[in-house]
């Protein structure tokens, strides 16, 4: 079985421009909606080195990027058994999946990106890769430092997210436990209680658009299971801005359901190196006729709501 996977919004501002083509319809359409060019804004921004894009512009320019590598692959006729993405990589699998529009898609995305930014101001902090550790030595250092386990990505790949003191201290808690602390160049604490301000103009917006069933099935956030009816969708995407990502959860399972094969939308390579890692040593455990506590045990508890 067959996995289309699209990532979320830590991208770089050139991969990010490298993807939306000047020539694709779908450039003119997204300026349409968002009445400013996309693909200049985003190819301004990428000509500052190890430049990444502000929340506001990053979400619609990945989004629409995601969308126009999905038509490339249709066309190309190539076919998806599941649809994954990471945080706002699940909008661009909703669109793939038919559940809405691009048009009403790009709307719901750019409101979001305006609506995460503009929290943030009210609650600053930020976000912190840790990488090596166990998802249990992750989830005490969050105790810990005062921060959210906000994004669980692959076996030894969480994000904490929080304030930024709390980070400072998380990544100190992380090197004495023998692991490695990245700094993540977004502008909030983002899938925290504090995006809470976000959540009236976000929820306003998905119930002005039409969205449907998906033809093909796609992996929520946070319940780490296929979407089903309209209105559980819009409610799980306003909750999935405040919550974790259960993103390796969401592909143990999918591996789980016999997923094998996946194929990276983009733009970039982040979510198949998420899922060949995750794939990888549910393979090597398999092989071995064991049970990884690390990959295995957290998909059987509840969502966090966190």
């Amino acid at each position: 079985m067959r996995l289309g996977l699209f990532p979320g919004q830590g991208i770089p501002a050139k991969a990010a421009f490298e993807a939306l083509p000047a020539s694709d319809p779908l450039i003119q359409t997204a300026g349409e909606v968002l009445g400013y060019d996309l693909r200049q804004k985003v190819g301004i921004a990428s000509r500052r080195a190890k430049a990444t894009l502000p929340t506001s512009l990053a979400q619609p320019a990945i989004f629409t990027a995601g969308v126009i590598a999905w038509r490339a692959a249709q066309s190309n006729g190539q076919t998806f058994d599941w649809l994954a993405g990471h945080s706002l990589g699940e909008y661009t699998a909703l669109v793939a999946g038919d559940a809405m529009s691009f048009e009403e898609g790009l709307l719901a995305v750019a409101a979001r990106g305006e609506a995460m930014n503009d929290a943030s101001r009210v609650t600053p902090g930020g976000m912190v890769a840790i990488l090596g550790l166990s998802f249990d030595t992750a989830q005490e250092i969050a105790d810990r430092a005062g921060l959210v386990l906000a994004n669980d990505n692959a076996p030894g790949q969480v994000v904490l997210s929080g304030a930024e003191d709390s980070l400072a201290d998380a990544a100190g808690l992380v090197r004495s436990e023998g692991g490695r602390a990245v700094l993540l160049e977004v502008s909030g604490p983002f899938h925290t209680p504090a995006l809470e301000p976000a959540v009236p103009a976000l929820t306003e917006v998905l119930e002005s658009i039409e969205i449907r069933t998906p033809r093909i099935p796609v992996i929520s956030n946070v319940t780490a299971r296929p979407h089903n009816d309209p209105g559980e969708i819009r409610s799980l995407l306003v909750e999935q801005m405040l919550s974790r990502v259960r993103f390796r959860e969401s592909l143990v399972w999918l591996w789980q359901q016999g997923a094998r094969e996946y194929l990276d939308l983009g733009p970039g390579l982040v979510a198949a190196g998420l899922a060949k890692r995750t794939f990888n040593e549910l393979e090597t455990h398999a092989e071995d006729g064991g049970r990884d506590s690390t990959v295995l045990d957290e998909t059987n508890k509840e969502a966090a709501s966190a």
